[in-house]
Protein backbone atom coordinates (compact mmCIF):
# COMPACT_ATOMS: atom_id res chain seq x y z
CA UNK A 1 0.00 0.00 0.00
CA UNK A 2 3.06 2.73 0.57
CA UNK A 3 3.90 1.84 -3.12
CA UNK A 4 0.52 3.37 -4.13
CA UNK A 5 0.22 5.98 -1.98
CA UNK A 6 3.91 7.01 -2.72
CA UNK A 7 3.92 10.04 -5.03
CA UNK A 8 6.87 8.74 -6.84
CA UNK A 9 8.69 5.10 -7.18
CA UNK A 10 12.00 6.94 -6.44
CA UNK A 11 10.69 8.56 -3.10
CA UNK A 12 9.39 4.90 -2.36
CA UNK A 13 12.21 3.32 -3.01
CA UNK A 14 14.49 6.07 -0.76
CA UNK A 15 12.14 5.24 2.35
CA UNK A 16 13.88 1.82 2.56
CA UNK A 17 17.38 1.49 3.87
CA UNK A 18 20.21 0.11 1.77
CA UNK A 19 19.73 -3.32 3.66
CA UNK A 20 16.42 -3.20 2.49
CA UNK A 21 16.37 -2.26 -0.96
CA UNK A 22 19.65 -5.32 -1.72
CA UNK A 23 16.69 -7.60 -0.08
CA UNK A 24 14.07 -6.62 -2.13
CA UNK A 25 15.94 -7.04 -5.45
CA UNK A 26 17.42 -10.42 -4.47
CA UNK A 27 14.01 -11.83 -3.47
CA UNK A 28 11.95 -10.15 -6.50
CA UNK A 29 14.77 -11.42 -8.47
CA UNK A 30 14.79 -15.11 -7.33
CA UNK A 31 10.72 -14.96 -7.37
CA UNK A 32 10.86 -13.90 -11.05
CA UNK A 33 13.33 -16.88 -12.10
CA UNK A 34 11.28 -19.80 -10.23
CA UNK A 35 8.18 -17.94 -12.15
CA UNK A 36 9.80 -18.26 -15.06
CA UNK A 37 11.14 -21.49 -14.62
CA UNK A 38 7.44 -22.92 -13.15
CA UNK A 39 5.81 -21.52 -16.30
CA UNK A 40 8.06 -23.46 -19.07
CA UNK A 41 7.45 -26.52 -17.02
CA UNK A 42 4.05 -26.19 -16.82
CA UNK A 43 3.72 -25.49 -20.69
CA UNK A 44 2.75 -21.82 -20.38
CA UNK A 45 5.34 -19.25 -21.77
CA UNK A 46 7.74 -17.95 -19.59
CA UNK A 47 7.36 -14.59 -20.94
CA UNK A 48 4.09 -14.56 -19.07
CA UNK A 49 5.60 -13.83 -15.19
CA UNK A 50 8.01 -10.62 -16.91
CA UNK A 51 5.14 -8.95 -18.87
CA UNK A 52 3.01 -9.69 -16.13
CA UNK A 53 5.23 -7.79 -13.73
CA UNK A 54 5.58 -5.39 -15.87
CA UNK A 55 1.82 -4.59 -15.87
CA UNK A 56 1.30 -4.88 -12.78
CA UNK A 57 3.59 -2.20 -11.70
CA UNK A 58 2.57 -0.11 -14.48
CA UNK A 59 -0.80 -0.01 -13.38
CA UNK A 60 -0.03 0.95 -9.97
CA UNK A 61 1.16 3.96 -11.25
CA UNK A 62 -1.14 6.25 -12.40
CA UNK A 63 1.22 8.19 -14.84
CA UNK A 64 3.07 5.25 -16.12
CA UNK A 65 -0.75 3.71 -16.56
CA UNK A 66 -1.86 6.36 -18.65
CA UNK A 67 1.24 6.84 -20.87
CA UNK A 68 0.68 2.98 -21.58
CA UNK A 69 -2.60 3.47 -22.45
CA UNK A 70 -1.63 6.34 -24.93
CA UNK A 71 0.87 4.41 -26.80
CA UNK A 72 -1.49 1.25 -26.87
CA UNK A 73 -4.13 3.24 -28.32
CA UNK A 74 -2.38 5.65 -30.27
CA UNK A 75 0.51 3.77 -32.35
CA UNK A 76 -0.88 -0.02 -32.05
CA UNK A 77 0.03 -0.27 -35.78
CA UNK A 78 3.55 0.79 -34.27
CA UNK A 79 4.08 -1.53 -31.82
CA UNK A 80 3.24 -4.10 -33.98
CA UNK A 81 6.27 -3.33 -36.26
CA UNK A 82 8.06 -3.02 -33.57
CA UNK A 83 7.45 -7.19 -32.47
CA UNK A 84 5.51 -5.78 -28.91
CA UNK A 85 1.92 -6.85 -29.71
CA UNK A 86 3.29 -10.38 -30.94
CA UNK A 87 5.59 -10.74 -27.61
CA UNK A 88 2.46 -9.65 -25.43
CA UNK A 89 0.40 -11.83 -27.25
CA UNK A 90 2.68 -14.94 -26.98
CA UNK A 91 3.40 -14.36 -23.29
CA UNK A 92 -0.55 -15.01 -23.26
CA UNK A 93 -0.55 -17.82 -25.11
CA UNK A 94 -0.66 -16.56 -28.65
CA UNK A 95 -3.49 -14.13 -28.27
CA UNK A 96 -2.97 -10.98 -30.54
CA UNK A 97 -5.65 -8.92 -28.82
CA UNK A 98 -3.66 -9.60 -25.50
CA UNK A 99 -1.91 -5.50 -26.02
CA UNK A 100 -5.09 -3.91 -26.61
CA UNK A 101 -6.64 -5.92 -23.86
CA UNK A 102 -3.89 -4.92 -21.35
CA UNK A 103 -4.75 -1.48 -22.07
CA UNK A 104 -8.22 -1.84 -20.54
CA UNK A 105 -7.11 -3.89 -17.57
CA UNK A 106 -4.60 -1.29 -16.78
CA UNK A 107 -7.02 1.73 -16.96
CA UNK A 108 -8.99 -0.03 -14.50
CA UNK A 109 -6.13 -0.76 -12.31
CA UNK A 110 -4.87 2.46 -12.41
CA UNK A 111 -8.99 3.92 -11.54
CA UNK A 112 -8.76 1.31 -8.22
CA UNK A 113 -5.17 3.33 -7.37
CA UNK A 114 -6.81 6.68 -7.98
CA UNK A 115 -9.42 6.06 -5.71
CA UNK A 116 -7.46 5.03 -2.81
CA UNK A 117 -4.99 7.87 -3.24
CA UNK A 118 -8.10 10.87 -3.95
CA UNK A 119 -10.86 9.05 -2.29
CA UNK A 120 -14.21 10.41 -3.85
CA UNK A 121 -16.73 12.32 -1.60
CA UNK A 122 -20.17 11.15 -0.75
CA UNK A 123 -22.19 13.08 -3.54
CA UNK A 124 -19.77 11.77 -6.28
CA UNK A 125 -19.90 8.06 -4.90
CA UNK A 126 -23.91 8.34 -4.64
CA UNK A 127 -23.68 9.77 -8.30
CA UNK A 128 -21.47 6.98 -9.64
CA UNK A 129 -23.29 4.07 -7.51
CA UNK A 130 -26.67 5.44 -9.19
CA UNK A 131 -25.55 5.52 -12.67
CA UNK A 132 -23.79 2.41 -12.52
CA UNK A 133 -27.02 0.47 -10.91
CA UNK A 134 -28.93 2.34 -14.03
CA UNK A 135 -26.49 0.95 -16.81
CA UNK A 136 -26.34 -2.37 -15.28
CA UNK A 137 -30.11 -2.94 -16.30
CA UNK A 138 -29.24 -2.55 -20.14
CA UNK A 139 -26.24 -4.59 -19.65
CA UNK A 140 -28.23 -7.59 -18.41
CA UNK A 141 -30.58 -6.56 -21.44
CA UNK A 142 -27.67 -7.25 -23.69
CA UNK A 143 -26.76 -10.71 -21.84
CA UNK A 144 -30.07 -11.64 -22.66
CA UNK A 145 -30.06 -10.45 -26.26
CA UNK A 146 -26.27 -10.67 -27.24
CA UNK A 147 -24.46 -13.20 -24.70
CA UNK A 148 -21.99 -12.46 -22.40
CA UNK A 149 -18.80 -11.77 -24.54
CA UNK A 150 -20.44 -9.15 -26.88
CA UNK A 151 -21.81 -7.60 -23.97
CA UNK A 152 -18.79 -7.26 -21.81
CA UNK A 153 -17.16 -5.97 -25.21
CA UNK A 154 -19.99 -3.47 -25.66
CA UNK A 155 -19.60 -2.60 -22.36
CA UNK A 156 -15.71 -1.95 -22.33
CA UNK A 157 -15.92 0.00 -25.24
CA UNK A 158 -18.77 3.03 -23.19
CA UNK A 159 -17.01 2.93 -19.64
CA UNK A 160 -13.56 3.11 -20.90
CA UNK A 161 -13.43 6.78 -21.97
CA UNK A 162 -14.85 7.80 -18.22
CA UNK A 163 -11.98 6.02 -16.52
CA UNK A 164 -9.52 7.52 -18.36
CA UNK A 165 -11.33 10.83 -17.31
CA UNK A 166 -11.44 10.09 -14.09
CA UNK A 167 -7.63 8.90 -13.77
CA UNK A 168 -6.23 12.23 -15.95
CA UNK A 169 -8.24 14.13 -13.05
CA UNK A 170 -6.65 12.57 -10.65
CA UNK A 171 -3.26 13.83 -11.87
CA UNK A 172 -1.52 16.95 -10.83
CA UNK A 173 -0.95 20.17 -13.17
CA UNK A 174 2.92 19.16 -13.69
CA UNK A 175 2.10 15.06 -14.87
CA UNK A 176 -1.09 16.53 -17.15
CA UNK A 177 1.78 17.87 -18.78
CA UNK A 178 4.32 15.56 -18.99
CA UNK A 179 1.00 13.44 -20.87
CA UNK A 180 0.09 16.30 -23.30
CA UNK A 181 3.78 15.87 -24.46
CA UNK A 182 3.63 12.38 -24.59
CA UNK A 183 0.64 12.29 -26.47
CA UNK A 184 2.38 14.74 -28.69
CA UNK A 185 5.04 12.93 -29.64
CA UNK A 186 2.80 9.73 -30.58
CA UNK A 187 0.80 12.27 -32.80
CA UNK A 188 4.40 13.53 -34.42
CA UNK A 189 5.29 9.66 -35.29
CA UNK A 190 1.26 9.08 -36.72
CA UNK A 191 1.72 12.08 -38.95
CA UNK A 192 5.55 11.16 -39.94
CA UNK A 193 3.97 7.27 -41.01
CA UNK A 194 1.38 9.04 -42.43
CA UNK A 195 3.74 10.86 -45.28
CA UNK A 196 5.82 7.74 -45.72
CA UNK A 197 2.81 5.59 -46.41
CA UNK A 198 1.08 7.96 -49.14
CA UNK A 199 4.80 7.84 -50.36
CA UNK A 200 5.59 4.26 -50.29
CA UNK A 201 2.16 3.21 -51.49
CA UNK A 202 -0.45 1.07 -50.83
CA UNK A 203 1.19 -1.86 -53.46
CA UNK A 204 4.26 -2.11 -51.03
CA UNK A 205 2.37 -1.14 -47.38
CA UNK A 206 0.64 -4.98 -48.44
CA UNK A 207 3.64 -6.68 -48.75
CA UNK A 208 5.14 -5.29 -45.49
CA UNK A 209 2.23 -7.23 -43.99
CA UNK A 210 -0.23 -4.61 -43.56
CA UNK A 211 -3.73 -5.86 -43.82
CA UNK A 212 -5.76 -4.81 -46.95
CA UNK A 213 -9.93 -3.50 -45.83
CA UNK A 214 -8.28 -2.66 -42.64
CA UNK A 215 -5.23 -0.76 -43.01
CA UNK A 216 -5.16 -0.38 -46.58
CA UNK A 217 -8.21 1.57 -47.57
CA UNK A 218 -10.03 2.86 -51.03
CA UNK A 219 -12.81 4.99 -50.42
CA UNK A 220 -14.09 6.69 -53.35
CA UNK A 221 -11.02 6.25 -55.11
CA UNK A 222 -8.47 7.68 -52.81
CA UNK A 223 -5.80 6.02 -50.67
CA UNK A 224 -6.49 6.66 -46.84
CA UNK A 225 -3.51 6.36 -44.70
CA UNK A 226 -3.53 5.07 -41.61
CA UNK A 227 -0.57 6.52 -40.04
CA UNK A 228 0.74 4.12 -36.76
CA UNK A 229 -3.16 3.29 -35.97
CA UNK A 230 -4.63 0.45 -37.59
CA UNK A 231 -7.19 1.84 -40.07
CA UNK A 232 -7.39 5.44 -41.10
CA UNK A 233 -10.61 6.56 -39.18
CA UNK A 234 -8.20 6.50 -35.96
CA UNK A 235 -5.86 8.48 -37.39
CA UNK A 236 -8.28 11.05 -38.56
CA UNK A 237 -10.37 11.27 -34.86
CA UNK A 238 -6.91 11.50 -33.03
CA UNK A 239 -5.49 14.34 -35.19
CA UNK A 240 -8.50 16.13 -34.95
CA UNK A 241 -8.87 15.41 -31.33
CA UNK A 242 -5.01 17.06 -30.63
CA UNK A 243 -6.03 20.06 -33.07
CA UNK A 244 -8.83 20.79 -31.46
CA UNK A 245 -7.77 20.78 -27.68
CA UNK A 246 -4.65 22.61 -29.11
CA UNK A 247 -6.35 25.47 -30.80
CA UNK A 248 -8.61 25.57 -27.89
CA UNK A 249 -6.05 26.18 -25.49
CA UNK A 250 -5.12 29.12 -27.06
CA UNK A 251 -8.02 30.38 -26.70
CA UNK A 252 -6.72 31.01 -22.78
CA UNK A 253 -3.76 32.92 -22.24
CA UNK A 254 -2.32 31.18 -19.25
CA UNK A 255 -3.08 27.77 -21.35
CA UNK A 256 -1.67 28.75 -24.31
CA UNK A 257 1.33 25.97 -25.80
CA UNK A 258 4.84 26.65 -24.99
CA UNK A 259 6.57 23.73 -26.14
CA UNK A 260 7.92 23.37 -29.86
CA UNK A 261 7.33 20.10 -29.69
CA UNK A 262 3.07 21.00 -29.05
CA UNK A 263 3.63 22.99 -32.45
CA UNK A 264 5.35 20.79 -34.26
CA UNK A 265 2.56 17.86 -33.44
CA UNK A 266 -0.34 20.24 -34.53
CA UNK A 267 1.47 20.02 -37.54
CA UNK A 268 1.62 16.91 -38.18
CA UNK A 269 -1.89 16.77 -36.84
CA UNK A 270 -2.92 18.51 -39.84
CA UNK A 271 -0.84 16.14 -42.32
CA UNK A 272 -2.34 13.00 -40.74
CA UNK A 273 -6.07 14.46 -40.82
CA UNK A 274 -5.19 15.38 -44.49
CA UNK A 275 -4.19 12.04 -45.23
CA UNK A 276 -6.90 9.93 -43.58
CA UNK A 277 -9.29 11.95 -45.54
CA UNK A 278 -11.51 11.32 -42.44
CA UNK A 279 -13.97 13.77 -42.50
CA UNK A 280 -15.63 13.08 -38.94
CA UNK A 281 -11.99 14.21 -37.94
CA UNK A 282 -12.95 17.62 -39.87
CA UNK A 283 -15.98 17.83 -38.30
CA UNK A 284 -15.26 17.70 -34.74
CA UNK A 285 -12.58 20.10 -34.93
CA UNK A 286 -14.48 22.81 -36.85
CA UNK A 287 -17.86 21.85 -34.89
CA UNK A 288 -15.47 22.31 -31.49
CA UNK A 289 -13.80 25.05 -32.94
CA UNK A 290 -16.49 27.08 -34.04
CA UNK A 291 -18.25 26.85 -30.89
CA UNK A 292 -15.95 27.35 -28.23
CA UNK A 293 -14.87 31.04 -30.43
CA UNK A 294 -19.10 31.57 -30.82
CA UNK A 295 -20.15 30.65 -27.45
CA UNK A 296 -16.92 31.49 -25.24
CA UNK A 297 -17.68 34.88 -23.31
CA UNK A 298 -14.24 35.15 -21.70
CA UNK A 299 -11.16 37.74 -22.47
CA UNK A 300 -11.85 40.79 -24.27
CA UNK A 301 -11.91 41.57 -27.78
CA UNK A 302 -8.74 41.49 -28.86
CA UNK A 303 -8.22 37.86 -27.42
CA UNK A 304 -11.90 36.84 -29.27
CA UNK A 305 -10.65 38.44 -32.57
CA UNK A 306 -7.40 36.38 -32.01
CA UNK A 307 -9.39 33.28 -31.51
CA UNK A 308 -11.74 33.89 -35.03
CA UNK A 309 -8.08 34.11 -36.86
CA UNK A 310 -7.21 30.95 -35.49
CA UNK A 311 -9.85 28.91 -36.12
CA UNK A 312 -10.53 30.00 -39.59
CA UNK A 313 -6.68 29.57 -40.29
CA UNK A 314 -7.10 26.33 -38.79
CA UNK A 315 -10.42 25.36 -40.74
CA UNK A 316 -8.51 26.51 -44.37
CA UNK A 317 -5.80 24.80 -43.61
CA UNK A 318 -7.42 21.58 -43.15
CA UNK A 319 -10.06 22.18 -45.72
CA UNK A 320 -6.95 22.88 -48.16
CA UNK A 321 -5.19 19.66 -47.70
CA UNK A 322 -8.63 17.94 -48.32
CA UNK A 323 -8.90 19.73 -51.83
CA UNK A 324 -5.09 18.97 -52.23
CA UNK A 325 -5.66 15.19 -52.53
CA UNK A 326 -9.04 15.20 -53.82
CA UNK A 327 -11.04 13.28 -51.12
CA UNK A 328 -14.07 15.57 -51.47
CA UNK A 329 -15.77 13.90 -54.23
CA UNK A 330 -16.63 10.28 -52.01
CA UNK A 331 -20.18 9.60 -51.30
CA UNK A 332 -20.01 7.73 -48.10
CA UNK A 333 -21.00 10.95 -46.39
CA UNK A 334 -24.79 10.81 -48.00
CA UNK A 335 -24.86 7.05 -47.46
CA UNK A 336 -24.69 7.16 -44.12
CA UNK A 337 -28.60 9.34 -44.03
CA UNK A 338 -29.99 6.30 -45.77
CA UNK A 339 -28.15 3.51 -43.31
CA UNK A 340 -29.60 5.61 -39.99
CA UNK A 341 -33.23 5.83 -41.38
CA UNK A 342 -33.03 2.02 -42.05
CA UNK A 343 -32.41 1.40 -38.28
CA UNK A 344 -34.11 3.62 -36.72
CA UNK A 345 -36.99 2.24 -38.87
CA UNK A 346 -35.99 -1.97 -38.17
CA UNK A 347 -34.02 -1.44 -35.57
CA UNK A 348 -34.34 -2.15 -31.37
CA UNK A 349 -37.30 -1.06 -29.85
CA UNK A 350 -37.98 2.05 -27.61
CA UNK A 351 -36.60 0.43 -24.85
CA UNK A 352 -33.19 -0.61 -26.83
CA UNK A 353 -31.63 -4.31 -27.22
CA UNK A 354 -29.33 -3.86 -24.36
CA UNK A 355 -25.22 -3.25 -24.44
CA UNK A 356 -23.64 -4.30 -27.30
CA UNK A 357 -26.43 -4.81 -29.82
CA UNK A 358 -24.59 -2.22 -32.63
CA UNK A 359 -21.28 -0.86 -33.22
CA UNK A 360 -17.89 -2.24 -32.43
CA UNK A 361 -19.54 -4.43 -30.52
CA UNK A 362 -20.40 -6.64 -33.38
CA UNK A 363 -17.51 -6.48 -35.62
CA UNK A 364 -15.52 -8.29 -32.60
CA UNK A 365 -13.92 -11.67 -32.14
CA UNK A 366 -16.53 -12.33 -29.22
CA UNK A 367 -19.51 -11.07 -31.39
CA UNK A 368 -22.84 -13.72 -31.66
CA UNK A 369 -24.59 -11.53 -34.20
CA UNK A 370 -24.23 -9.73 -37.42
CA UNK A 371 -22.47 -6.80 -37.74
CA UNK A 372 -24.65 -4.06 -37.74
CA UNK A 373 -22.55 -0.26 -38.57
CA UNK A 374 -24.36 2.56 -37.08
CA UNK A 375 -21.93 5.35 -37.78
CA UNK A 376 -23.69 7.85 -35.56
CA UNK A 377 -23.26 7.33 -31.75
CA UNK A 378 -26.48 9.30 -30.70
CA UNK A 379 -28.45 6.53 -33.20
CA UNK A 380 -26.35 3.70 -31.40
CA UNK A 381 -27.42 5.09 -28.21
CA UNK A 382 -31.16 4.62 -29.31
CA UNK A 383 -30.94 1.09 -30.41
CA UNK A 384 -28.72 0.17 -27.22
CA UNK A 385 -30.38 2.09 -24.64
CA UNK A 386 -33.29 2.90 -25.94
CA UNK A 387 -34.90 6.67 -26.65
CA UNK A 388 -35.26 7.66 -23.09
CA UNK A 389 -31.48 7.22 -22.70
CA UNK A 390 -31.07 9.28 -26.17
CA UNK A 391 -33.46 12.26 -25.01
CA UNK A 392 -31.80 12.56 -21.54
CA UNK A 393 -28.06 12.61 -22.88
CA UNK A 394 -29.22 15.29 -25.81
CA UNK A 395 -30.94 17.15 -22.35
CA UNK A 396 -27.51 16.72 -20.62
CA UNK A 397 -25.77 17.79 -23.93
CA UNK A 398 -27.59 21.13 -24.48
CA UNK A 399 -27.38 22.00 -20.25
CA UNK A 400 -23.40 21.63 -20.63
CA UNK A 401 -23.07 23.86 -23.42
CA UNK A 402 -25.32 26.20 -21.60
CA UNK A 403 -23.28 26.21 -18.24
CA UNK A 404 -19.66 26.03 -19.73
CA UNK A 405 -21.05 28.85 -21.96
CA UNK A 406 -22.13 30.91 -18.88
CA UNK A 407 -19.68 30.17 -16.92
CA UNK A 408 -16.74 30.84 -19.09
CA UNK A 409 -17.17 34.40 -18.48
CA UNK A 410 -15.05 34.09 -15.14
CA UNK A 411 -13.95 30.19 -15.22
CA UNK A 412 -11.35 31.34 -18.82
CA UNK A 413 -10.72 27.14 -19.06
CA UNK A 414 -14.17 26.67 -19.53
CA UNK A 415 -13.77 27.25 -23.37
CA UNK A 416 -11.55 24.35 -23.42
CA UNK A 417 -14.29 22.04 -22.49
CA UNK A 418 -16.99 23.74 -24.61
CA UNK A 419 -14.95 23.19 -27.68
CA UNK A 420 -14.36 19.35 -26.32
CA UNK A 421 -18.38 18.63 -25.71
CA UNK A 422 -19.44 20.51 -28.91
CA UNK A 423 -16.73 18.94 -31.16
CA UNK A 424 -17.38 15.54 -29.31
CA UNK A 425 -21.49 15.70 -29.89
CA UNK A 426 -20.57 16.97 -33.83
CA UNK A 427 -18.31 14.20 -34.73
CA UNK A 428 -20.65 12.02 -32.94
CA UNK A 429 -23.04 12.75 -35.68
CA UNK A 430 -21.37 11.03 -38.27
CA UNK A 431 -19.69 8.10 -36.55
CA UNK A 432 -19.07 6.84 -33.21
CA UNK A 433 -16.51 8.80 -31.98
CA UNK A 434 -17.60 7.50 -28.30
CA UNK A 435 -15.98 4.23 -29.62
CA UNK A 436 -12.41 5.14 -30.26
CA UNK A 437 -9.81 5.28 -27.39
CA UNK A 438 -7.64 7.40 -29.11
CA UNK A 439 -9.83 10.04 -29.72
CA UNK A 440 -11.62 10.11 -26.42
CA UNK A 441 -8.05 9.70 -24.60
CA UNK A 442 -7.06 12.91 -26.59
CA UNK A 443 -9.75 14.70 -25.68
CA UNK A 444 -10.21 13.60 -21.54
CA UNK A 445 -6.50 14.79 -21.55
CA UNK A 446 -7.27 18.22 -22.56
CA UNK A 447 -10.39 18.65 -20.59
CA UNK A 448 -7.93 17.11 -17.63
CA UNK A 449 -5.30 19.57 -18.19
CA UNK A 450 -7.70 22.55 -18.61
CA UNK A 451 -9.11 22.09 -15.17
CA UNK A 452 -6.13 21.14 -13.48
CA UNK A 453 -3.92 23.19 -14.29
CA UNK A 454 -3.89 26.57 -12.75
CA UNK A 455 -5.55 29.67 -13.87
CA UNK A 456 -6.66 32.77 -12.26
CA UNK A 457 -10.63 33.71 -12.22
CA UNK A 458 -11.09 37.18 -13.28
CA UNK A 459 -13.87 38.36 -10.79
CA UNK A 460 -15.07 41.82 -10.87
CA UNK A 461 -13.26 44.76 -9.58
CA UNK A 462 -14.11 45.44 -6.25
CA UNK A 463 -15.89 48.65 -5.44
CA UNK A 464 -14.01 51.39 -3.90
CA UNK A 465 -15.08 52.45 -0.40
CA UNK A 466 -16.82 55.61 0.51
CA UNK A 467 -15.16 58.70 1.73
CA UNK A 468 -16.23 59.81 4.97
CA UNK A 469 -17.71 63.09 4.47
CA UNK A 470 -15.17 65.51 6.47
CA UNK A 471 -17.27 68.14 8.87
CA UNK A 472 -16.69 71.93 7.97
CA UNK A 473 -14.36 73.19 10.88
CA UNK A 474 -15.97 76.02 12.85
CA UNK A 475 -14.56 79.54 12.35
CA UNK A 476 -14.22 82.70 13.80
CA UNK A 477 -15.54 85.79 12.35
CA UNK A 478 -12.83 87.84 13.97
CA UNK A 479 -10.03 85.54 13.68
CA UNK A 480 -8.87 83.52 10.87
CA UNK A 481 -7.79 80.84 12.83
CA UNK A 482 -9.50 77.37 13.40
CA UNK A 483 -10.18 76.61 17.05
CA UNK A 484 -11.32 72.74 17.57
CA UNK A 485 -12.67 72.08 21.26
CA UNK A 486 -12.08 68.98 22.75
CA UNK A 487 -13.31 68.04 26.32
CA UNK A 488 -11.19 65.24 28.00
CA UNK A 489 -12.99 62.75 29.69
CA UNK A 490 -11.48 63.16 33.26
CA UNK A 491 -13.13 64.65 36.64
CA UNK A 492 -10.76 67.82 35.78
CA UNK A 493 -13.42 69.90 34.08
CA UNK A 494 -10.45 70.68 31.86
CA UNK A 495 -11.04 72.19 27.88
CA UNK A 496 -8.02 71.69 25.32
CA UNK A 497 -8.21 74.29 22.33
CA UNK A 498 -6.29 72.82 19.44
CA UNK A 499 -5.65 75.54 16.71
CA UNK A 500 -4.75 74.17 13.02
CA UNK A 501 -1.65 74.70 11.91
CA UNK A 502 -0.99 78.59 12.31
CA UNK A 503 1.09 80.77 14.10
CA UNK A 504 -0.55 80.89 17.28
CA UNK A 505 0.01 76.70 18.86
CA UNK A 506 -2.61 76.05 21.33
CA UNK A 507 -4.65 77.94 23.65
CA UNK A 508 -5.66 76.75 27.19
CA UNK A 509 -8.16 77.38 29.11
CA UNK A 510 -8.31 76.46 32.87
CA UNK A 511 -11.28 76.62 35.99
CA UNK A 512 -9.22 77.05 38.89
CA UNK A 513 -10.89 75.54 42.25
CA UNK A 514 -12.02 79.10 43.57
CA UNK A 515 -15.12 81.13 42.94
CA UNK A 516 -13.57 83.49 40.84
CA UNK A 517 -12.85 82.42 37.25
CA UNK A 518 -9.63 82.67 35.83
CA UNK A 519 -8.68 82.45 32.91
CA UNK A 520 -4.43 82.21 31.62
CA UNK A 521 -4.35 82.13 28.07
CA UNK A 522 -0.99 81.40 26.98
CA UNK A 523 -0.05 82.42 23.30
CA UNK A 524 3.76 81.15 22.72
CA UNK A 525 5.67 82.56 19.97
CA UNK A 526 5.48 80.98 16.67
CA UNK A 527 8.17 78.15 15.80
CA UNK A 528 10.66 78.86 13.11
CA UNK A 529 10.71 75.66 11.22
CA UNK A 530 14.46 73.66 11.69
CA UNK A 531 15.38 71.14 13.93
CA UNK A 532 14.24 71.14 17.88
CA UNK A 533 17.16 71.46 20.34
CA UNK A 534 14.80 70.02 23.46
CA UNK A 535 16.77 72.22 26.65
CA UNK A 536 16.28 71.12 30.52
CA UNK A 537 13.64 73.24 31.65
CA UNK A 538 14.71 76.09 34.47
CA UNK A 539 12.96 76.91 37.41
CA UNK A 540 11.89 80.30 37.58
CA UNK A 541 13.95 82.94 39.13
CA UNK A 542 12.39 84.42 42.03
CA UNK A 543 11.71 88.13 42.92
CA UNK A 544 14.72 89.57 44.83
CA UNK A 545 12.20 90.60 47.63
CA UNK A 546 11.35 87.19 48.63
CA UNK A 547 15.20 86.49 49.20
CA UNK A 548 15.65 89.03 51.79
Amino acid sequence: MSFVRAASVREWWREHPPGRRKSLLIGGSAALVVAMLGCFFAGASPLLPPVLLALVFVALRPVAAMAYVAAVVCVPLGLWLLGIQRLVGDAFGGREYALSLSASVVACAALLVTVIRRPPTRAQFLTALAAGALYSVWVVLGVVHNGIPQTLVGARLTVVPVILLIVLFGLTGRELRLQVGWTAVLVIANGVAAIAEYIIGPAKLVEFGFKEDLAIRYIGGTFRAPGLTQVNAELGLLAGAYLLGYAALWLVRDLRPREWYWHAAAGAAVVGLALSTSRTGALLLAGGLIAAVVLNRGGGPAARKRARVVGAVVVVVVVGGFLAIGATGSSSTFERFGVWGRLLRDGAPWYGAGVGAVGAATTSRASSSPQVFVDNYFVSISLQLGIPILVAVVLLLGWAVFRLSRGSATKPQNAVHLAVVCGLAAGCMMIEVWEYADAMFCLALFVAYAARVTVPAVTAPEPEPPVPAVPHPRTSPDVAETVRLQLEPSPADTARLEREPSPADTVIMKRPATLDDTVIMMNPRPRTPGPRNPSPRQPPERPERYLR
